[in-house]
């Protein structure tokens, strides 16, 4: 599900013909009625709900960022959930200097299907809410 440490996620969330190919391969790993978080700079978390509603998490994100990579540093199984936490390069301009930062993302997956997605949940909040000390 991760494109790899290479890959700027900018182009690839907002060109609709890529976004739709990647939403072809990966929609089986999701339950139709997916939710999920995103939390955007200084507001509470927005809510998103369906594989249209995680593409459209991704646009407010990116929208932030002209260049985003993000590479996973580390998997924490915690049964039914799931944090994966990501080392990000971004850069705000095109001529900015790039950024690096820590971000963790909370996976909930029942029966075999990803039901719930918390993205940019700060480190130690995902750990707590897993269970995971």
């Amino acid at each position: 599900m991760h494109p790899g440490a290479g890959v700027d996620l900018a182009p690839l969330v907002n060109d609709d013909g890529e976004s739709g190919r990647l939403r072809a391969a990966l929609a089986h790993l999701f339950d139709p009625l997916v939710h999920g978080t995103i939390r955007l700079p200084g507001m509470a978390p927005v809510t998103y709900s369906g594989l249209d509603g995680l593409r459209d998490a991704w646009r407010d994100w990116l929208a932030h960022w002209a260049s985003y990579r993000d590479e996973i540093e580390e998997v924490i199984d915690a049964g039914e959930r799931v944090v994966v936490v990501h080392r990000c390069h971004s850069r705000p301009g095109a001529d900015a200097p790039e950024v690096t930062h820590r971000r963790a993302t909370v996976w909930t997956v029942r029966e075999r299907r990803v039901t719930r997605v918390d993205f940019n949940v700060p480190y130690a909040e995902a750990l707590a809410a897993t269970g995971v000390a």
